[in-house]
């Protein structure tokens, strides 16, 4: 099967797979196969996507995952639009871009696709230390606390 490749839609979806294993929680990071840098799964919207779409799409992409109890959080952030190809036709968007952040429950422990070069499970503390951006440690944060009310 051949996918159809749609215009790149001005936002980004940051989504963090979980499990709980023994009372804990161990978050899903990805080692970037261009950058090396440690974050969330990540990816852009296509098309007419809805958001939360887009999430469930890069997920079961970028890690071959499919989620349940979707969450979105509150973090959010914006992205110089200048990094992503296609940005010539966001007119409704100058300068930046929103980004926006998932949690979601996964059963399985996921399959690396050319993106990424390694995946680790960690605690929200061991992802927080690892990942390179801010967006990531506040949306981990943020998972934290919902997990813990």
């Amino acid at each position: 099967m051949y996918r159809v490749f749609s215009l790149r839609a001005p936002f980004q979806v940051l989504v963090f797979p979980y499990q709980l294993h023994d009372n804990e929680v161990k978050v899903l990071i990805g080692k970037r196969s261009d950058t090396g840098y440690w974050q969330g799964i990540s990816g852009g919207g296509e098309g007419a996507e809805e958001v939360v779409e887009a999430a469930k799409r890069e997920l079961e992409e970028e890690a071959s995952l499919l989620g349940e109890k979707w969450v979105q959080l509150d973090s959010t952030c914006m992205l110089p639009k200048i990094y992503y190809s296609g940005h010539e036709q966001w007119v409704d968007h100058e300068y930046v871009i929103p980004e926006y952040s998932f949690m979601v429950l996964v059963q399985a422990s996921g399959k690396l696709s050319q993106e990424h070069s390694a995946f680790q499970w960690l605690t929200l503390s061991e992802a927080s230390k690892l990942v390179k951006y801010d967006s990531n440690r506040i949306a981990l944060w943020e998972m934290g606390q919902r997990l813990n009310a």
